[in-house]
């Protein structure tokens, strides 16, 4: 390879080598290289302008803001249709219609080429015998998997792009490239998959529909879907539904919002979305028509809620010409809902990374509801440590022993959510030797810093990292991350971590096993260029009224359904295993202390205490009425610190009092509740 290699990475055949240890951020500098590298001699150029770029890099702040974006609108849209009941007992003709990948608008930011130099240092650490899979040591606690089962099969489209939410209510929807599924909490299927072509049931509408999102809203008990649909400047939309009721079967308010606002040669792609206490906000990437798909700009709909969900004409707005502090394109903007579901007015939140690397994070925050006469939009920067894009991960064929690659997708904001002044961001990113690993990040809003932690280890690929709120009341930040990994040892699978309030990293849990590799592009081709289709995302969300915290996700397996060598979707529930915070209980003695937790508990409780004096200790739980339920414990005890559990399983759904008693006396009683 001769000539400019990667913005971020090095210079070859010039003055200047720059090597990538040096964990410098070239972005201003590519946005400079891509108008000035097509002639020889504008390479000397290109020494002086990184003198000036590492000068500006020295001096810079942690956190440098900066107002940006144009705001266009308010703006109606009358609803396109509405589904109900009765929708969805009809004949169906289940048509699915996908367009392959395309290298032009996948190769952003000349993402490839860093990908093509990464593979080569991961096959270079498999040849020095990095090959096998080996993990950090942790601390957090491993959560447990709850209620998981089979759903949504990818018959015909690539890659499955999971997305989910769940209701209070206990209602799921599952969505994937190829169609949208409903269930239930306890697994049971409330609707079997149909296409987007059936769900959207137009007829003018009859472009490929991909690139799902959905979220529950837990302040109005209704769900969203926005959903992409065409791939030109002639074709594109941007399709909202709006659930009718907190029941996905009762039907939906659909709109059609164009995906072309601009009235150019430019269609959206790469969505993500957010919703505040008034409104939708969605982002979208705008490229260029084929043949070259050049990169144009992001921007975002503001919309609002109120509409969608009384099924009358749609409110938005529009903002663009959006940029960094520092002068970078604004790309992917994940939208930071709040995590507990709780009341966020007029703000909204948005964490963008660079696709290919960098050594910041960027932050923007929308003041402001649609509504309102004044409405701002700033970009703040914070300073990281340095990533990079991974290479492609790694699969073997069970059967014939064949290696291939697949995808890992670009190194942008995988996910994001608010919790009380903290912004939390995932994304994946290259470990060592261009082996993937998942990041994940937080920004203090009130200290204006932000930090990063990561998880993996060469020898393995751990992508599409999707988080959810993991704590039990605000003060606590604990975060849980749903994944998907493969190598040559391991097929195709999803698992879980969480994260602590101390930002500690639990055991890896696998939750599904890949079945079998995946092959429905490409043949494995080394040096694995043309990888297959993964991710492009996995999803994960919070059950908001659960008292125990757990989050529901949706992650894809290498699995032989109606298409072998494909991808299934696995649905699981997630649930905390991290003791409660301040679970201490005062007692009239302040020596005599009881802890008991987790409470509520999701299996076992676990109940510790100071007994001060020798007795006879009798460990008894009651009802709320005082009537005794089991006595767990009766013996002679001296001085000294004691533990002991118990199954709630054995009790029903209720509230009790844990009493411990010294010679008939109680020195301790802790009321706890069992939830099932």
């Amino acid at each position: 390879m001769d000539g400019l290699s990667n913005d971020r990475f090095t210079i070859l055949d010039s003055s200047l080598i720059i090597s990538s240890a040096e964990k410098v951020d070239y972005h201003e500098f590519y946005r400079l290289s891509r108008i000035l590298a097509k002639t020889f001699f504008m390479k000397l150029f290109f020494s002086s302008i990184l003198l000036l770029l590492l000068s500006a890099k020295i001096s810079a702040q942690d956190q440098v803001i900066n107002s940006t974006g144009v705001f266009s609108g308010p703006f109606t849209m009358p609803k396109l249709s509405s589904s109900s009941k009765i929708d969805n007992h009809k004949p169906m003709w289940h048509i699915s219609f996908q367009s392959m990948p395309n290298e032009a608008e996948e190769d952003i930011f000349h993402l490839e080429d860093l990908k093509k130099i990464k593979m080569a240092q991961k096959m270079k650490s498999i040849e020095n015998g990095n090959s096998i899979p080996s993990f950090k040591k942790t601390r957090a606690t491993t959560p447990t998997i709850g209620v998981n089962f089979n759903g949504n099969a990818l018959n015909s489209f690539t890659p499955n792009d999971n997305t989910i939410a769940v209701s209070n209510g206990g209602k799921i929807v599952s969505c994937i490239n190829e169609g949208i599924a409903y269930y239930d909490t306890l697994g049971n299927t409330l609707m079997s998959q149909i296409t987007w072509t059936d769900f959207v049931n137009d007829a003018s509408l009859n472009q490929g529909k991909y690139d799902p999102r959905v979220i529950y809203d837990n302040l109005h008990d209704r769900f969203i879907v926005v959903l992409l649909h065409g791939y030109s400047s002639s074709t594109t939309k941007v399709l909202v539904s709006f659930s009718k009721t907190n029941n996905p079967l009762d039907g939906w308010n659909n709109y059609a919002l164009s995906g072309n606002p601009y009235n150019d040669t430019t269609w959206t792609d790469f969505p993500t979305i957010g919703i505040s206490d008034s409104d939708l906000f969605i982002n979208g990437n705008r490229f260029g028509d084929a043949p070259n798909y050049n990169w144009k700009e992001t921007y975002i709909y503001q919309i609002g809620l109120a509409e969608g969900y009384a099924g009358t004409s749609l409110n938005f707005g529009l903002w663009h010409q959006i940029q960094t502090p520092d002068g970078n394109d604004g790309i992917t903007l994940y939208p930071a809902s709040h995590g507990a579901g709780e009341a966020m007015p007029s703000k909204m939140y948005f964490v963008q990374l660079m696709p290919d690397s960098g050594s910041h994070v960027y932050l923007y925050e929308l003041n402001g509801s649609l509504n309102a006469a004044t409405k701002t939009l700033t970009a703040s920067q914070y300073a990281i440590p340095h990533f990079e894009t991974c290479a492609n991960a790694l699969e073997k064929d069970p059967t014939t022993g064949a290696i291939d690659s697949l995808s890992t997708g670009a190194a942008w904001t995988a996910n994001a959510f608010y919790n009380n002044k903290v912004v939390h961001f995932s994304f994946c990113a290259d470990i060592a030797s261009g082996w993937c690993g998942v990041h994940y990040g937080r920004i203090y809003l009130d200290s204006n810093k932000a930090t990063v932690t990561n998880y993996g280890q060469a020898g393995t690929d751990l992508c599409y990292p999707a988080i959810a709120y993991f704590g039990y009341d605000s003060s606590d930040q604990s975060a849980v991350l749903a994944y998907e990994r493969s190598d040559t040892l391991t097929l195709p699978e999803t698992g879980v971590l969480s994260i602590d309030n101390a930002m500690t990293w639990s055991n890896m849990q696998t939750v599904k096993a890949g079945d079998t590799s995946v092959n429905i592009l490409y043949p494995p081709s080394p040096p694995f260029f043309m990888p297959e289709r993964w991710g492009d995302y996995t999803g994960m969300c919070r059950k908001y009224n659960s008292v125990i915290p757990q989050a529901w996700m949706a992650g894809g397996f290498g699995a032989n359904a109606l298409r072998k060598n494909s991808y299934g979707t696995w649905i699981a529930q997630i649930i905390t295993n991290e003791v409660q915070p301040n679970a201490v209980i005062d007692i009239s003695d302040p020596k005599e202390k009881a802890i008991l937790y987790p409470n509520p508990a999701a299996d076992f409780f676990n109940l510790e205490f100071y007994n001060e004096k020798a007795g006879d200790i009798s460990i008894d739980i009651f009802d709320m009425q005082g009537r005794l339920i089991k006595n767990l414990l009766h013996d002679f005890l001296g001085a000294s610190n004691n533990r002991i559990s118990f199954n709630k399983l054995m009790l029903p759904a209720g509230n009790y009092i844990l009493r411990v008693s010294r010679n008939k006396a109680s020195t301790h009683d802790v009321k706890f509740s069992v939830v099932k």
